[in-house]
Parts: structure tokens; sequence; C-alpha cells
């Protein structure tokens, strides 16, 4: 005799050794890492006592590396290219432009840019002893390094599907404004000559000046030029996390940054995230020997690590 199991009972009988795709739950996305601004300022401190790192000196062989340590100790690919050019008043300086690369395998891949170098006299100096004198580059160049640093060790250990590259780039400050091409030397290096060859990320962000007392970050017009939607994304990120009125929407420069030649070269888009006044000036201490911990703002350096791992974070 063949018993009679109705319909339903014998569809349910025959699925409850099946995995059922419709009834699973979703996997959790992994929350957005937190920039450890206490972190930050520590190594901002730890950046200005290795001194003025002006290409060619031992204070700038020092704080190279140093930031081939500190992204070696977060588990980066670190990748040196050096060469050498010659500056504006004609000194020939080594150049040494550091990558460090989180998930070298991924394809799908993002950059965040700042130059670690200092400039070599304080021009905007009034006493004429003190011109001759290096910056010593805490938020002109230091602040940079220290938010790509402190995005580096927050997304150590996440399980991302994508990659980020970490570029640290020298010479940018050994120029004049009457040559715009004397600044970015490493830059424009890096841009005639990728790191992998062919080497073409989603987007760019550049940082420069990102670490002072109240600073604001307007859309830099190169950027919006260029990168018109990155700048978009830097906002929504902004907005999400309350951060809006640190990420103004008006028009400041245009500024001749690393971002310009990193876009140009490598064919993609890439914003310069740099404080400017509305009026369209740099902080006072800018290119001074002020340029100090004095001025670092634990909060600034919060806001725009924060700003911009949720900028990869909402890409994903």
């Amino acid at each position: 005799m063949i018993s009679k199991i109705p319909l339903l009972t014998f569809a349910l009988v025959a699925l409850s050794g099946c995995e059922i795709p419709f009834f699973s739950k979703p996997k959790a996305k992994e929350p957005t890492p937190a920039f450890n601004e206490s972190s930050a300022f520590e190594q901002i401190l730890a950046y200005e006592k290795l001194g003025p790192a002006v290409p060619g000196t031992k204070e700038s062989l020092a704080t190279g590396d140093w930031i081939v340590s500190t992204l070696k100790s977060a588990e980066l690919e670190v990748i040196e290219q050096k060469t050498s050019a010659r500056t504006h008043d004609g000194h020939q300086i080594p150049i040494r432009n550091i990558l460090g690369r989180l998930n070298p395998d991924a394809k799908t891949r993002y950059l965040l840019s700042a130059h670690w170098d200092a400039r070599p006299y304080a021009d905007q100096e009034t006493d004429p002893k003190l011109k001759k004198l290096p910056v010593p580059a805490v938020n002109d160049g230091g602040s940079g390094v220290i938010v790509l640093l402190g995005i580096a060790k927050a997304l150590q250990g996440s399980s991302i599907p994508f990659g980020v590259d970490f570029l640290f780039l020298d010479a940018e400050d050994w120029g004049t404004p009457s040559i715009p091409k004397s600044y970015c030397l490493g830059t424009q290096y890096f841009a005639a000559n990728p790191i992998p060859k062919g080497y073409k990320p989603r987007f760019g962000i550049n940082f420069d000046m990102v670490g002072r007392i109240g600073a604001t970050f307007p859309m830099e017009i190169y950027s919006v030029q260029r990168a018109g939607g990155v700048i978009e994304k830097i906002q929504k990120a902004a907005l999400k996390l309350g951060y809006q009125d640190y990420f103004p929407k008006k028009y400041i420069g245009p500024v001749v940054d690393d971002h310009i030649y990193l876009s140009d070269g490598l064919g993609v888009p890439v914003a310069d995230l740099i404080h400017m006044t509305e009026e369209g000036r740099f902080p006072p201490e800018w290119h001074t020997r002020r340029d100090t911990s004095e001025f670092i703002s634990r909060t600034t350096l919060k806001i725009v690590g924060q700003t911009v791992i949720q900028v990869l974070w909402d890409e994903e």
C-alpha cells in the first residue's frame, strides 16, 4: 500500500535537507573602521621631531625610513621609487616616492596621496634670516602623511574586496610660483612612470594641509573640473557623518598641486583636499617657520580621515 502524503507536506520534507537561498539572511556589512585621532596626533609629533624633510638631507632620509617602517607595521606591501631632478634654482636633488599597497592583488583600486617633503626655505617670513631656513612642514606636508597612515591603520585587518594605494610623494614643495612645473617633481615622475605599469585606480584623493585648527575644505576648481564626481562623493560622505560644514559647496583656487599631475598623467579623476579660506588664502603660518604642531587639530585630522574612509565604504 502507498500512503498518501499531502503535497505540501511532501514538498516541505523534500526541501528540509536543502539550503533555501531566499530564506537565508544577507551577510551583514562590516562596520566602518574608525580613524584614531589620538594616534594620529602622536604621529604628527613624531613627524615633527624628525625635522624638516627637505630632499637630500639626513632629516629626509630619516622621515622616509619612518614612513616605510610605519606602512610595514600596518601590513602593507611597500614599494619605493627613486630618481633625481634639477630644481628651478639649480639644485640636483634625490627623489623618493613611497607606495604602500593594501590588498595588492585586488583589481579594483583607489589612490590616496600626499607629499611628505618640506620646503627648503621659509619664503613667507618677514625676517630675512628666517627666510633662509627650512619650513617645519607639519601641516603643509606632515598632516597629509599622518592622515594616510591613519587610514591605512584603520583598514588593517578589514575584509575589504578592494585595494587602496597610499602614495607618499617627494619634492612637491621645492618650486617657485613663476614656474608651475617647478613644483610636484616627484608626482610628475610617478605620473609618467606609474607603479605598476598601466596603473589605473577608479579615482584618487590628494591630501594637502589637512590638519589645521578650524580648517575647512571648499571645492578646489581644478578638482571640480577633473574630478567633480569625487568631490560629490566626499560631500555625500561628510553629510552622512555630520561633517558637511567642513566641506562647504564653495569654490576656491585653482591650486597647482599633486592632483593635477596625477589626474592628467594617470587619466583618472583625482580630487584635492586642501585648506584655504573662502577668500582663497592659505593659513598665516604657511611657508613660515611657524608651520608646527601648535596649529594641528585632532578634530580636523579625524574629520578628514573618517570622511575618506566613509567614501571608500560607500563605494563598496
